[in-house]
């Protein structure tokens, strides 16, 4: 009833007073659902030129790089085989070259931070459209997975760094009763208080959980373990990191119902979600050019690539053919669903480190790209466990970390261990890569 309630009344008045056009666009995409994939490539195909276009003509770093390799006129550019020759982009260019990233038509732009699985803070923007667009896509794919807009929900998900202020913490419950959602902190829960979540669930009832991997696994061993009998909801969804066979037994196995993978990032939101049959993970090609590349920079299908990704409503901040840093497996063959998005078949992506305590806590790595994003004085970190009772932070300095900062890290981190981890900081000049090359933020080696 409320999802109706929500949708057709609340929504329409709340959109007015905001001056946001939320359904007018999930109405969109959830009517793309009923084309074929020859009008997806179409429509697609269609606004990645609009935005080629645009960024050749208020970007200074695209009109160069493309000037590079001789484009002239984006209209040369005249199918994916073509586009797929323009220069990858990279957080570092981001990084170095920030303003000129930006267009020039575009100045009230949303602005953001991630701190990424590589341990670097990274900043970008996007324009008030694609924000909007970005929920709207992220509710269609909810929505075939029965967790949509109006759905009673639970989130066991990350919270908001720092402490909330008293008229903070109302607006957001408000804002999350709006929308018919309770939020759990992922990071806060540890074996000591597994029941209190689980006690919440059953008095929450929710019609979905939407979770992160790690900790939702660790609550479902938590819960067989001690034969616990627990709410059951209607669908599970889970996102942030990958999904392996394995964990979805278990959780399956625990909340006795469905568990459906999705995969984003805070790029660009929801990349992709798995179909009703949960056969595959469907790209939404309606919103974004996914690729995959090898280690040559060239497209491959069928086999573990990089993902590049395009968003092809980011206006305000393109980000066209960029590299993430995840890696996934796309494939030509169609579902068989009936859904008619492309399809992603696994994501091979990264996976944070889980950091533990004397007396069982288990700290979920996405907790401190989560937490370091908010200090600018930090332009590299990584976490490091050798001992079970210490905690090693290696930081490589943009300015001087002062006694502050140090002190509301150590605070932040404290919530979640109560002290048991003595928290060591080292200022450093770089941070070891692996054999691969890759930087891991979180490393445990107990």
């Amino acid at each position: 009833m409320y999802p109706k309630i929500l949708r057709h009344y609340l929504m329409p008045f709340y959109e007015t007073l905001k001056k946001k056009e939320l359904l007018r666009h999930l109405n969109e995409y959830e009517s793309h659902l009923q084309w074929n994939a020859e009008q997806l490539e179409a429509h697609q195909w269609q606004q990645l030129s609009l935005l080629l276009e645009h960024a050749y003509k208020t970007t200074t770093f695209y009109r160069k790089a493309w000037q590079a390799v001789g484009v002239t006129d984006t209209r040369d550019i005249k199918n994916l085989t073509d586009f797929s020759a323009l220069p990858l982009i990279t957080k570092l260019d981001i990084q170095q070259h920030y303003n000129e990233f930006v267009s020039n038509k575009y100045s009230n732009n949303i602005r953001k931070s991630t701190g990424g699985s590589t341990g670097q803070p990274f900043h970008f923007e996007y324009n008030l459209e694609s924000n909007t667009r970005r929920e709207a896509i992220m509710w269609r794919g909810y929505g075939w997975l029965g967790a949509g807009l109006g759905e009673k929900t639970l989130y066991l998900w990350g919270a908001d760094i720092g402490e909330k202020t008293f008229l903070k913490a109302i607006k957001n419950d408000l804002y999350h009763a709006f929308y018919n959602r309770k939020m759990l902190n992922s990071f806060a829960m540890n074996k000591n208080n597994m029941m209190e979540y689980i006690d919440q669930i059953a008095q929450y009832k929710p019609s979905a959980i939407v979770s992160y991997v790690n900790p939702l696994y660790e609550l479902a061993n938590f819960i067989i373990e001690h034969n616990i009998k627990v709410y059951q909801p209607k669908t599970i969804l889970t996102g942030a990191e990958p999904l392996y066979p394995y964990q979805r037994e278990v959780i399956q196995q625990a909340f006795n119902c469905q568990v459906n993978d999705t995969f984003g990032c805070r790029e660009f939101m929801l990349m992709s979600a798995e179909c009703r049959q949960h056969n595959n993970l469907h790209i939404n090609s309606d919103h974004l050019v996914i690729e995959t590349v090898n280690e040559h920079g060239k497209s491959v299908s069928g086999l573990s690539g990089e993902l590049v990704i395009t968003d092809l409503y980011n206006y305000g901040m393109p980000l066209i053919r960029y590299l993430n840093g995840d890696r996934a497996t796309l494939i030509e063959t169609a579902c068989g669903c009936g859904n008619p998005l492309p399809i992603m078949k696994s994501v091979d992506g990264r996976k944070l480190d889980i950091i533990k305590t004397p007396s069982g806590k288990m700290i979920p790595g996405e907790l401190f790209p989560h937490l370091f994003k908010e200090f600018k004085c930090i332009q590299r970190f990584q976490v490091k466990q050798t001992t079970l009772d210490s905690l090693d932070i290696l930081i490589i300095e943009n300015t001087p970390l002062d006694d502050e900062s140090r002190k509301k890290i150590t605070t932040e981190i404290n919530k979640y261990t109560q002290g048991e981890l003595a928290i060591n900081f080292s200022i450093v000049n770089e941070i070891a890569l692996t054999v691969s090359g890759k930087h891991r933020v979180t490393i445990c080696e107990v």
